[in-house]
């Protein structure tokens, strides 16, 4: 137990040193004269502790939950204007090159998730809110401006299309502003979809002309020079060369808004400085014998809910040593969330995984990050009950929700096994049945049963070696992470407004 303001607990000693300076005063109580209790009786010296025991329910104590908001629980969308306009060169080597590596940039400094979004009229998000760096790299540098047909800047459309995801957004744009003014609809917009727009111009106050096919855009026969808009440095906080100023602005406004669970205990301080008072000045407590029992009911539920909070740190400690049993044992009879998922883990680490199984498959939640890691755990409990489909639609949810490089290679790891009820026996002590036939039939199936048998020994073992990055393909060689892996990942991508 804590104290959110320790420093009103500072009154409570002066007020204690008043019990020797109390004063027999006659005052009149809202009671029954038969009810009040004379200031002459000895009870009234506790009438400090009244006052006292208010300042503490002032200080609010409180018991603090185990867990918090992640800092990093919101990804950081980047944008990236691919009008016709970025292509002109007074940033060299051109304005869409330059907005390329900016993003790249923020991607590789960023400690969020990112996703990567292009957009003229319409938006596209090329990369979906992920922690695979190298994914987001590739799906930068694989877009070919060439192909993109629409040619204007819309940034209406893109702050709706982002608003659709859910929770707060940070999003950065990163363009030459286009040709809009009125900038004040756009922050409205954004403000409504809970979106915090971040704005790193591209382009020079001079301007460009802007290069096309046939030499420069024109219109109504006259050369177009292309400009940074000023209307674009209202749109949000604005940058330019400190773009990087944008990690560190989020990082700091994450921390601010970082919540801490808090189960309130004040009432209970509150409650006992009046039952305290009714004590001091009345005889109520002589009259209702049956109190004592409603006072012992209360102090056993206190007693109860402090008991569990201190169950569930040692059963946490228990697990965090390895003491998998006695970690079971202390969290299996307590029911929250943090208690469940512990007890699961326990489980698995202790053998029981059908059970540990059954218990994550039962818990849910409405944050992404707890689903990625119940998916994930619930992973680990099927692939080693050797439930190896299953194990892997695991994997491939968890990765959706929260994508990591754990999961990620568990699901390489799992992409060409199947379920296996049984176990093969080893080569040596497999019996070769002969079946009626020639001679060269006979040793022509036998060949093609032993090298079934190697080919499921070797699968099945630890041994061998593997090239870095995935699961061996049918042909021997390693198999990109990139294809069978990503392919998993994204066949099935939702962002999931309603979980569960």
């Amino acid at each position: 137990m804590s104290f959110v303001y320790p420093w009103v607990l500072a009154f409570a000693v002066p007020v204690l040193l008043l019990v020797p300076l109390l004063k027999q005063k006659s005052r009149s109580l809202p009671f029954h004269p038969k009810m009040v209790v004379r200031q002459s009786h000895p009870r009234y010296h506790l009438l400090p502790l009244v006052l006292a025991l208010v300042l503490v329910a002032l200080a609010r104590p409180v018991i603090e939950r185990s867990e918090t908001q992640s800092i990093d629980a919101q990804p950081l969308f980047i944008a990236i204007d691919f009008s016709a306009s970025m292509r002109a060169a007074d940033i060299e080597p051109s304005r869409l090159a330059k907005a390329k590596e900016i993003a790249a940039d923020l991607v590789r400094k960023s400690p969020f998730k990112n996703a990567l979004i292009i957009f003229t009229t319409n938006p596209l998000i090329i990369a979906p809110p992920t922690g695979d760096k190298e994914a987001l790299f590739a799906a930068l540098h694989s877009v070919n401006p060439d192909a993109i047909l629409t040619k204007g800047t819309d940034f209406r459309k893109l702050l709706e299309f982002v608003g659709r995801f859910s929770g707060h957004k940070n999003l950065v744009i990163i363009s030459d502003g286009g040709d809009f003014t009125d900038a004040a609809s756009l922050r409205q917009i954004a403000k409504q979809k809970d979106i915090t727009v971040y704005a790193v111009g591209v382009g020079s106050i001079s301007g460009a002309l802007v290069p096309t096919k046939d030499g420069y855009l024109k219109k109504d026969g006259r050369l177009v020079v292309s400009r940074l808009n000023p209307s674009f440095k209202e749109l949000g906080s604005y940058y330019e060369d400190d773009y990087l100023d944008i990690l560190d602005s989020i990082a700091t406004t994450a921390l601010k808004q970082q919540k801490k669970s808090y189960e309130e205990l004040y009432y209970l301080p509150l409650l006992a400085a009046f039952l305290l008072y009714l004590f001091i000045a009345t005889t109520l407590f002589e009259k209702v014998r049956s109190f004592k029992l409603l006072a012992l009911i209360a102090a056993v539920s206190l007693q109860a809910g402090i008991l569990d909070e201190v169950r569930l740190q040692r059963g946490y400690e228990a697990l965090q040593e390895g003491h998998y049993q006695e970690a079971a044992k202390l969290l299996r009879s307590l029911s929250y969330f943090e208690a469940r998922f512990g007890l699961g883990v326990a489980l698995c680490k202790s053998g029981k995984v059908s059970e540990a199984a059954k218990i994550f498959r039962s818990l849910r939640s409405t944050d992404r990050v707890r689903k990625a890691k119940i998916y994930y755990n619930l992973g680990i409990c099927y692939e080693k009950m050797r439930r190896f489909d299953a194990a892997r639609e695991a994997f491939v949810h968890a990765c959706q929700l929260a994508p990591s490089k754990k999961c990620a290679a568990k699901i390489a790891a799992l992409a060409f096994k199947h379920d296996q009820k049984k176990q093969p026996l080893p080569f040596a002590k497999q019996k070769i049945v002969a079946k009626k036939g020639s001679g060269k039939d006979r040793g022509s199936k036998s060949g093609g049963s032993s090298n079934r048998s190697l080919a499921l020994q070797s699968g099945n073992a630890g041994g061998g070696k593997r090239k870095k990055g995935g699961a061996l393909s049918k042909k021997g060689e390693a198999m990109p992470l990139g294809s069978r892996v990503y392919e998993l990942i994204n066949k099935g991508y939702v962002d999931e407004k309603t979980p569960w």
